[in-house]
């Protein structure tokens, strides 16, 4: 038997993969009703704000921190550039890496941006109080920074 087979609360048959899944569709789900009413869609919406917040980040920066690989990153952003909510500057110190910066049409939306991503995190754990809260985020980050 496996090490972790030995943990009862691993012997269940949703896997603990497959419940983060389940979270975070739920997340994506409950962003698509919220954007509705704006020209942007889900996957854009988490780069858009992560970018508004990390103004002159580079595109592998935005990989990196989000956890996502280069080419899902490069997708979403082309797509907030083309519709004027993103935009790319080249480095100065390595003209092959851009800078990315949100225009003024997104600076616009902040107010609502945030006030969305709020409604989104709140959403997930409204069943949850301040101490299972804190000890979600502090096990999902050490599962998340573990090394491999």
């Amino acid at each position: 038997m496996h090490q972790f087979l030995k943990h009862k609360a691993l012997e269940k048959s949703v896997t603990i993969g497959r419940l983060i899944a389940a979270a975070h569709k739920k997340a994506y789900q409950y962003a698509a009703i919220k954007l509705k009413t704006c020209d942007i869609e889900v996957g854009q919406f988490f780069f858009l704000r992560y970018i508004m917040k990390n103004q002159g980040i580079s595109q592998e920066e935005v990989a990196q921190k989000m956890y996502l690989d280069k080419a899902t990153v490069s997708k979403g952003v082309n797509i907030l550039v083309r519709n004027g909510y993103i935009q790319k500057k080249a480095n100065p110190k390595d003209k092959r890496e851009y800078r990315l910066f949100a225009t003024k049409k997104a600076n616009q939306m902040e107010e609502m941006v945030d006030s969305i991503h709020k409604e989104i995190n709140e959403y997930l754990v409204k069943e949850l109080n301040e101490e299972e809260i804190l000890t979600l985020r502090n096990l999902l980050n050490k599962i998340v920074n573990q090394s491999n």
